[in-house]
């Protein structure tokens, strides 16, 4: 077997790979999240709009 001919940038280009995978993995977590509390927002005030139909 012969050397391995590394390129000087792999670890760099390693790292770069990971930090976008991990701000790819936040954005959808976050997204996740704001999508949650615009649902609980939406259903709450659909929820008090039943209610008061039904009351009144």
């Amino acid at each position: 077997m012969g050397d391995q001919d590394w390129d000087d940038d792999t670890d760099y280009h390693r790292a770069v790979g990971r930090a976008w995978f991990t701000v790819a993995i936040a954005s959808c977590c976050s997204l996740l999240v704001v999508s949650l509390a615009a649902v609980a927002v939406f259903g709450v005030g659909v929820f008090m709009a039943l209610v008061e139909a039904l009351s009144g």
